[in-house]
């Protein structure tokens, strides 16, 4: 071990187009990690979710992750050391960046884990290819040029199709027209790689670790539902590969362990391949060092805790001298150089918002949001949650319009892979399709559809069959809901849940603790139908914690944070806490436990029944939250904290008294959830905690973007700035006020409109918003702990807490949404926008917070080049001189069609064709508002410069 006290972590950060990030879970292992190991650490990290502890980081930091950013962090902490594999492939980039400049060197600071020389030869593909062909590693053909001539005389040397990889930009092209397009449409720049498209091959990846005494271990195999050519994150991914066999199972893990040796691989990586399903051939594609999401995936389904190993290698030990069971006191010993088995079937499905099930084609640009996971003895059951979980259809699996597509649009389905692909084969099969037709026009594994096939000959046997207990009893076995075979058997889901009950058709619940060798330290269960029952009910008193399945990826990211961090409070209260959800990060807090579930009152029932909890805790799921709590207290299972039925049950008369009592003379304060705005209105977002009598307030949000109003997915900022920040104790009043009169208890979200003299407040209600985590890092106390003592039945007053505003950090904080570009639906010619996460950006003025914000999102803000400004307003009037005196170049809307040369966009209302096009080529919009801060941050640092005066000649 190295005698270094203080650790620099770089990470998580936002999820960009060709880099997908590592979670806020990845980043709290590897901090407890090293704090276990007696280090100091240091945490940098823009990403808001992840809570503020003592027990990982001694100093944290909010600032971008960015070169510059990470760069005066380190001048002023001057760690010993810097750990970028918990951070993805941005922290990988930005230690090669500050090594490169020598400001490492220079610092005396030792990089941890893998050694430069790998991350560069790993990030760069060019060098990579080079190292697998000097190691005769069998890779598709590919060539690196530096302009568009060579790459199509490259392409036709190849032969289409052909991949085409540049800066951000992946994509598969046909012909050569197509390849044009995608080298004149692509963002980033730099070189382009010409690669042979072998789309029909299975896609396969490996996950590996390996320490500096040369120890190797395969930890887990993964194969995609889709083929090569459809990027990882988009696809429906399986641990452990389903068509693996032996021969290649053992020339995949030699030859991963063939490369980890030449690059000197000290910690985990990913290795993804390529298998001809019709030969023995196979190509090596990428080898990604460090955490990401399929090591995620593979801790969870095995229980190695590869963020813990991989943070302890980094630290110079070696597999055999780490105690995997180390945090389990009574387990055996299991040391960390073992390959873990698994006696499950564990899936990962991506998300993508529902606006966004469109059938668009699936490639290798990264485009869904986020993802779930599901658990199970069987692939039928896997896939079948993952249906369930994504689709929201429990009572028919698939939605009614998806079978009345047409067979033109049900072969499209087949053809692409797109995010209706799974429903697509399930409608096929209900038409007589053949496994081996759907296999042949799908190129996707006959193991995957022929799980598929057995669902829906299934459901056509429970249809001729009602009430039949065997059949039932294998239904459930394959994953189906009660609420499901009700509706084929033209029953109540009440009733089928009887029958099962006397027919002792139970769930039990099983453990993913490789195959009984690893006692996790946070025990994870799924649901099947078998004799023995792995989970018992521990602890006193139990509480279960929901966390969300939502539709929009980036709240499940927020909601996740909020539920873990609930975990930890609810232990340190003296409570057995219990996780419900199906998020496919690793869970943090020791003596937890999880069961991979969606919040389906079926399942909900089910796991109650085993642990019998005190209560369940539902704000943690947000909206989605409300109403599982609505169907559990028609269960008479206790549920902890309001719900939304508290809302409603305020007489029209009370509510209009405490209305009229909050007015005055400068604002008539009313209720209404359909307010028409126009532009000029002001919209507010207040968090807060309540007990029913007391309510502090987290904090006042202020939306930065003209008529556009909920928090988290606009440009917002706390305190209010301007004409909003007179508001500010007038929203605290009236959240207080009217929280009390509705007796609310736990977290409490309000939105207001603010127009004409009249405040409106359009939603109020018990639910912890995706903004809390964002609030929490502005105060000085615990948020979660002390909503958390509230749940579980304290007041705050016994806190030392009275009504009114938490003590805030001081600064100016801005909230900014993530977006990238996603799919192009059907009839469309520009990418949907999708929204992947949020970023925060501190500072002491507003305009700074703006530059940091935008910096962490990867959108940096010019201080030069081209500006679109809006014409015709009194804005346009004052901004145009300022940004003319500071060297910009000003544009008009005919230049919103064409963004190539444009590097910021200034408008109050951009259409959402301006929107996407901004997106797509990462051009940072602003308001007027948010461009009058910056520029003033400009302009104070901006020198004078002018020409000498003439000299006068009549002197």
């Amino acid at each position: 071990m190295s005698t270094f006290n203080t650790v620099l972590v770089i990470g998580s950060g936002p999820v960009s187009s060709a880099q997908p990030a590592t979670s806020a879970a990845d980043t709290d292992l590897s901090c407890r990690a090293l704090v276990a190991a007696g280090k100091t650490v240091i945490l940098v990290t823009s990403d808001p979710n992840v809570f503020r502890d003592e027990r990982m980081a001694a100093r944290f930091y909010v600032a971008p992750l960015t070169t510059e950013f990470v760069s005066q962090v380190l001048r002023r902490e001057k760690p010993d050391a810097v750990l970028a594999s918990a951070g993805g492939q941005i922290a990988l980039d930005i230690v090669q960046k500050v090594a490169a400049n020598g400001l490492l060197a220079a610092l005396g600071v030792q990089v941890l884990g893998s050694p430069l020389s790998a991350i560069s030869q790993t990030e760069n593909g060019e060098a990579l290819r080079n190292l697998l062909a000097d190691l005769q590693i069998p890779l598709p053909e590919s060539t690196y040029t530096d302009n568009q001539e060579q790459a199509l005389a490259i392409a036709n040397d190849i032969g289409y199709p052909v991949m085409m990889r540049r800066g951000q930009t992946r994509g598969i092209a046909r012909n050569s027209v197509e390849l044009i397009r995608l080298i004149t449409d692509s963002i980033g720049g730099g070189k382009i790689l010409i690669e042979r498209a072998i789309r029909s091959y299975k896609a396969v990846e490996l996950v590996v670790m390996r320490d500096a005494a040369d120890n190797c271990v395969l930890l887990g195999t993964l194969e995609n539902f889709d083929p090569v050519g459809v990027n990882p994150v988009n696809t429906t991914t399986i641990t452990p590969a389903q068509s693996l066999t032996d021969s290649d199972r053992s020339a995949l893990r030699s030859a991963c362990f063939k490369v980890a040796r030449a690059l000197d691989l000290q910690g985990v990586a990913t290795v993804s391949f390529a298998i001809d399903p019709n030969s023995p051939t196979w190509y090596m594609l990428k080898f990604r060092l460090g955490l990401a999401w399929a090591t995620d995936l593979v801790e969870r389904a095995t229980g190695y805790p590869v963020a813990t190993v991989n943070t302890a290698v980094a630290l110079g030990k070696n597999l055999p001298d780490i105690n995997i069971n180390a945090e389990a006191p009574d387990a055996p010993k299991m040391v960390a150089d073992i390959e873990p088995g698994i006696d499950a079937i564990v899936a990962r499905f991506p998300q993508f918002p529902q606006s966004g099930l469109s059938g668009a084609k699936l490639g290798p640009q990264l485009a869904a949001g986020g993802a779930i996971i599901t658990a199970g003895r069987m692939l039928e059951s896997v896939l079948l949650q993952g249906i369930y979980s994504l689709r929201q259809a429990p009572t028919t699996v698939i939605p009614a319009s998806m079978r009345a597509w047409d067979e033109d649009e049900l072969t499209q389905h087949i053809i692409h892979p797109s995010d209706l692909r799974l429903a697509a084969f399930w409608v096929a099969l209900e038409r007589d399709y053949t496994v081996a037709e759907l296999a042949e026009l799908a190129h996707v594994n006959r193991i995957f559809i022929a799980a598929v096939a057995t669902l829906v000959r299934t459901v056509k046997e429970l249809r001729a069959n009602p009430l039949d207990t065997d059949l039932l009893h294998t239904a459930k076995r394959y994953g189906f809901l009660d609420t499901t075979v009700a509706n084929i058997w033209q029953t109540k889901e009440d009733a089928v849940h009887q029958l099962r009950q006397e027919a002792g058709i139970l769930p039990t619940f099983k453990s993913l603790d490789g195959m009984g060798l690893i006692e996790q330290p946070t025990a994870t269960f799924y649901a099947t139908y078998e004799q023995e029952n792995e989970s018992v009910a521990e602890g006193i008193k139990r509480v279960i914690v929901l966390a969300p399945n939502a539709a929009a990826p980036w709240l499940n990211l927020a909601h996740e944070s909020i539920s873990t961090k609930m975990l930890t409070a609810i232990h340190d209260a003296g409570y057995t806490p219990i996780l419900v959800g199906s998020s496919p990060r690793p869970l943090i807090c020791p003596g937890a436990k999880h069961y991979i579930s969606n919040v389906a009152p079926e399942l909900i029932r089910d796991i109650v029944a085993i642990e019998q909890p005190v209560g369940v805790i539902c704000q943690t799921a947000g909206r989605e939250g409300s109403s599982v709590a609505r169907m559990l207290s028609k269960l008479d299972i206790p549920v902890l904290g309001s719900t939304v039925g508290a809302t409603r049950k305020v007489p029209h008369a009370q509510l209009d008294a405490v209305l009229d009592g909050l007015s005055d003379a400068e604002w008539r304060v009313e209720q209404n959830r359909n307010v028409e705005t126009t532009i000029e209105a002001t919209h507010l977002a207040v968090d807060a905690i309540a007990d029913g009598e007391t309510v502090a307030v987290l904090g006042v949000i202020n939306s930065l973007e003209q008529n556009e109003s909920r928090a988290g997915t606009v440009l917002a900022v706390t305190p209010p700035r301007k004409k909003a920040a007179p508001l500010t104790d007038k929203a605290i009043e009236i959240t207080v006020t009217m929280s009390q009169m509705m007796g609310l208890i736990g977290f409490v979200h309000a939105d207001m409109v603010v127009e004409n003299g009249t405040i409106t407040v359009t939603f109020i209600g018990p639910s912890a918003s995706a903004t809390v985590p964002f609030l929490a890092k502005t105060l000085r106390s615990d948020a979660i702990s002390l909503a958390c003592r509230v749940l579980l039945g304290q007041k705050l007053a016994d806190c030392g807490v009275e009504s009114g505003q938490l003590a805030q950090a001081p600064g100016v904080h801005v909230l900014l949404p993530v977006l990238r570009s996603g799919l192009i639906a059907p009839g469309k010619t520009i990418p949907e926008m999708v929204q992947t996460g949020l970023v925060m950006g501190t500072d002491l003025s507003l305009g700074k917070a703006l530059i940091k914000a935008f910096a962490a999102a990867h959108e940096p803000l010019p201080d030069h080049g081209t500006v679109l400004l809006e014409e015709g307003t009194t804005d346009r009037e004052n901004l145009a001189p300022r940004l003319a005196s500071l060297g910009f170049q000003i544009v008009g809307p005919e230049h919103a069609k064409h963004l190539n040369s444009v590097q910021l966009i200034v408008m109050n209302e951009p259409d959402d064709e301006l929107r996407r096009r901004a997106t797509a080529h990462t051009v940072p919009i602003l308001n007027t508002v948010a461009a009058d801060a910056i520029l003033q941050v400009f302009e104070a640092r901006a020198f004078s410069l002018a020409p000498l005066i003439n000299t006068r000649t009549d002197a």
